[in-house]
């Protein structure tokens, strides 16, 4: 869900296992966004646990759109 300049994931991991990279799993779903515009970059502003149901963790993951930086 997109709102102004944030975009805001539901990130629901239904299988936990001992060797579970949280920032691999994290850049993935990152990855997986609608496309941006022209000009547009993400930044991560939080990642907030919601909680577990039904033995599934579920996550909140608030990205910031930010103006693309240019080298």
């Amino acid at each position: 869900m997109r709102l102004q300049n944030q975009i805001i994931i539901e990130w629901t991991i239904r299988n936990y296992y001992s060797d579970f990279s949280f920032e691999k799993h994290l850049e993935d779903v990152i990855n997986e966004t609608k496309p941006l515009r022209e000009g547009e970059a993400l930044e991560i502003h939080q990642v907030v646990y919601v909680g577990e149901f039904n033995n599934e963790k579920v996550y909140l993951i608030i990205l910031n759109i930010i103006p693309e930086k240019v080298n």
